[in-house]
């Protein structure tokens, strides 16, 4: 393919697909016995259409990508995108360029999650749950989720076809708890009413845990969820993989941000702390999260009112907070109240160990931070450990120190 042509559609169609990547200006040269997609360092993926083409463009982020066993990996998503260019190469020379492009992110999204027995059908429910997307039913905004059990038998002759030509299939299931399942032929398998006590899911959404965790028990399984905010959500292996936002394709990579945070140290903390930033995003409340070091055991306090100390409960907001959190961890508390401390205006401060600090704080922040006040507090207390800002909007950003002991901060990991 020629390098200017896939340079350019990878600008539009890749890149969104991956929060702070970018393309290198230059290619580098590339072999025939070279594979046309190829880990070339943590950090850097080089990848081509064909085995024949001479040169490679240099996919790059400053997190690393995951590793190859990861289902959440990078490089699959490439694989895929690398894989539909092929095909398309001859028709892309066309007067249907536009055409054929417009509809290529779910094509990679489908086939990214699939298996080849599954692909098209993975693409086929896409499709119906972006047109519910943009419909209501009586009045209120749908909502669903349909698997896909590739290794499951059924003797039903009912399709999913019947399903999407009725209204009714909108509403039989809410994208949460309860869900359509079909085999890979999309026969109808059952209706499941999923428990609402499984485990959460940690690298879901809590509100689809029960979703996600049903893709975890079964190889090649592969849901497709519509939330009230008109969001499709995909998960296979018991994770998110992709989300669908405001029509734009994200891919959420999980390990490698996990990897990125500079505090807490303990892996249990900074599950619990990804969880709730998850849930922050998807509910679309806005957050900032601010982890305190070790080494800053009482920095922080020139950034925090007494007033808003939960230590010294002086307040009566601090009073409260601190008789509902009764002095345990935020690894230790329920998964829906940690989002709900989240979200009180204001930033959620905790220590290294998980102990709670502050609850909907008033940041001091300097007028030298680059954005609004969530993104300024964010970089303030990063200068402290790590600093998270949820936007309303979901995008997720993290801010460390640029170097040990250094007042700058720079972002640590960008997702959606």
């Amino acid at each position: 393919m020629n390098e200017d042509l896939l340079r350019e559609i990878s600008n539009e169609y890749l890149l969104p697909l991956f929060s702070g990547a970018s393309l290198d200006a230059f290619s580098e040269r590339s072999s025939s016995s070279e594979a046309t997609v190829a880990y070339l360092s943590p950090q850097k993926i080089g990848f081509k259409v064909n085995k024949s083409d001479t040169y490679r463009l240099i996919f790059r982020r400053d997190q690393p990508f995951a590793k190859k066993k990861d289902p959440a990996r990078e490089i699959r998503v490439i694989e895929a995108f690398s894989s539909i260019m092929a095909e398309m190469n001859d028709e892309l020379k066309g007067d249907l360029k536009g055409d054929l492009l417009s509809t290529f992110q779910r094509r990679v999204v489908a086939r990214a999650v699939s298996e080849e027995s599954i692909e098209k059908n993975v693409l086929t429910l896409l499709d119906q749950m972006s047109s519910w997307a943009t419909r209501l039913y009586e009045g209120t905004p749908i909502t669903g989720a349909i698997g896909i059990d590739p290794f499951a038998k059924t003797d039903t002759s009912i399709k999913f076809d019947q399903f999407a030509s009725n209204d009714i299939g909108a509403v039989l299931s809410n994208g949460y708890n309860s869900m359509l399942a079909f085999d890979e032929d999309l026969s109808f398998i059952q209706h499941l009413s999923l428990n609402h006590e499984v485990k959460t899911a940690p690298a879901s959404p809590s509100m689809q845990s029960a979703i996600s965790n049903w893709t975890a028990d079964r190889e090649g399984r592969v849901a497709v969820a519509l939330n009230g905010y008109g969001e499709l959500l995909v998960f296979r292996d018991g994770q998110l993989l992709f989300s669908r936002r405001n029509g734009i394709w994200h891919f959420l990579t999980h390990s490698p941000i996990l990897g990125q945070m500079a505090v807490p140290r303990d892996p249990k903390i900074r599950g619990a702390i990804y969880e709730s930033i998850l849930d922050a995003s998807f509910g679309r409340r806005g957050a900032c999260l601010g982890i305190v070091g070790s080494g800053q055991r009482e920095s922080w306090h020139s950034l925090v009112s007494e007033f808003d100390r939960l230590d010294l409960r002086i307040s009566e907001k601090t009073k409260v907070l601190g008789a509902v959190v009764q002095k345990r961890p935020f690894h230790e508390l329920d998964r829906t109240l940690r989002e709900e401390l989240l979200s009180i205006d204001g930033a959620t401060l905790l220590d290294h160990k998980g102990n709670v600090l502050a609850v909907g704080a008033v940041v001091k922040i300097s007028n030298s931070g680059d954005g609004g006040g969530r993104t300024s507090a964010a970089q303030g207390l990063a200068r402290f450990g790590l600093g998270v800002k949820i936007s309303q909007d979901g995008s997720i950003t993290g801010y460390r120190p640029t170097s040990s002991g250094s007042s700058e901060v720079s972002p640590a990991f960008r997702l959606m």
